[in-house]
Parts: structure tokens; sequence; C-alpha cells
């Protein structure tokens, strides 16, 4: 009988964070209302955000910093380099980027730089584009497990749309049955490394050994997958290297552990003189 539950094992690797992903900007085109999928699965939910461009002249706005060096925008989520920044209408001095201002284009802000040429409480204008943001349950849906975007045809995503999303993908969401598997082969791991008579221990830290060594094999197949063509993924050697590394780094605290429990080893006794 296991000695870890897939309760205990979700919550250590959601408390550690172990393998969550952050990615931006990833590109895909939604056509017709087929799945497009992810580079990833295991989406945590309600973390992604789905946008494409789709201005075609940026908005003009005038600001003042008279209340502070730090101006928020109407919009966030502003395209990438879109930013243009001027002492007038008329573009009668341009501003650099982060040598006179600096945007934080996710939160729609621009902050003043005390070393730049932009004076303190001045006004300026600022041209820039911006992404629309896509609703989920009105524009696509989204399988949060699968890792797969679905365009809704009375959306606003037109098919054939090239979009980008952002999202974070974590172990948290892994699916029970995975989690399951990876707990039944510690278990037998487990039972085979340590002494009988242990068997029927209830000591904590049998549970923390096994909760480690289910990581381990998860982080291991995790490791596999990202790097197979059969499953579309492109992280390649760097993902796979750092998911054996976090496998071995939990297999080896799990065999420490175990190690006071671990089964005598049978020796030849020395021969006798008969």
């Amino acid at each position: 009988m296991p000695y870890t539950t897939k309760e205990i094992v979700k919550k250590h690797i959601l408390d550690h964070h172990i393998g969550s992903t952050i990615v931006g900007d990833e590109a895909m085109q939604l056509i017709g209302t087929e799945d497009a999928r992810l580079q990833r699965r295991m989406i945590l939910s309600q973390s992604e955000t789905v946008k494409g461009k789709e201005l075609n002249e940026p908005i003009k706005e005038s600001i003042s910093f008279s209340a502070g060096d730090t101006v928020s925008l109407s919009h966030g989520k502003l395209i990438p380099e879109s930013v243009v920044t001027a002492s007038d209408s008329s573009l009668g001095q341009i501003y650099v980027e982060n040598a006179d201002y600096h945007v934080d284009y996710d939160a729609g802000t621009i902050r003043r730089l005390a070393s730049g040429s932009i004076p303190a409480s001045s006004s300026v204008v600022i041209w820039y584009l911006f992404f629309r943001i896509y609703q989920r349950g009105v524009d696509y849906d989204i399988n949060y497990q699968g890792g797969a975007l679905r365009r809704r045809s009375s959306g606003a995503i037109e098919s054939g749309q090239q979009i980008l999303v952002d999202y974070t993908a974590e172990f948290s969401s892994l699916d029970d049955a995975a989690i399951e598997n990876a707990i039944t082969e510690a278990n037998g791991l487990i039972v085979l490394f340590i002494d009988p008579s242990h068997s029927d221990s209830k000591d904590r830290a049998l549970v923390t050994a096994e909760t480690y060594l289910a990581v381990s094999i998860i982080c291991r197949i995790r490791g596999m997958e990202s790097i197979s063509p059969s499953l579309g993924r492109s992280g390649g050697d760097g993902d796979a290297r750092s998911w054996a590394a976090i496998s071995e780094m939990y297999r080896k605290e799990a065999y420490n552990i175990l190690s006071p429990y671990a089964a005598a080893v049978s020796s030849f006794k020395s021969p006798t003189k008969a």
C-alpha cells in the first residue's frame, strides 16, 4: 500500500513551484474551429492571455509627469517597439526609450528617467500600438490539461489569424492518473529497498521519501516529453537536462531518507574447515 497520496504529491509540486514555466508571446494560428496545440500542456487555469495585433494606426496620447515620474496609459499590453515619445505633436524633440524614459509594455506605463532629456513635471505626446485581448468563452475555448486552443466562430478572432499567447505551464495541474502511476512506481521501488519489517510502518519519513520519488519519476517523464517529436514538444535538450537534474535531485534525497530503512545486505559466510 502506498505511503503517500496524490494530494500530498500535488501539494508539494504546487508549494515548491516545480516545473512552473512562464511562456510569453507564443505565436500560433487558429484555423476554423479546430484545436491548435500550444508548445506545452498542463496550463495553469486562467493564466493565459490571448492577444492579437488588430490596430493599423497608433494611438496618440498627451500625458503629464506633473504628479510623478510614472504615468499609466489608457491601454496595457502594448506592442513591443511600437512606442514613440516626443515633446509635442509636431515631433519637436523625439525622446529615446531607455535613455529618456522606460516603458512597461505589459502594464502600459511610462516612466521618466531623471538622467534623461524629459524635464521634470513636463508633458509629452506618446504614440503606441496595443494588443487586442480576446476573451475566453467568447472568442476562444482552451483545454488547460491538453494545452490546446480553439477559436469560436462567433468571436472576434478571424479564421487563419495569427495570435500570441502568454500562459503559465505548471505541474500542479497534472492529471490524477499520471500522479497515481508515479506513486505506484515509487512504492514498488521503496518496497524493494526497505527491510520488510518496515512495510507497515506509519513513519512520516516514508511518506516524504515516496513523495520525493514520485516527483522524481514525474520529472523524468516530463524530460522525455520535452524532446518527443510525437508530442509536439520544442523545448529541446536544455529542457530535458533541466528536468533530468530536478529528477536526480529528488531521487537522491529520497534514498537518503530511506537509508535507515534499507534491508540488510546478505553476505557469504567465511569458509570453515570441515
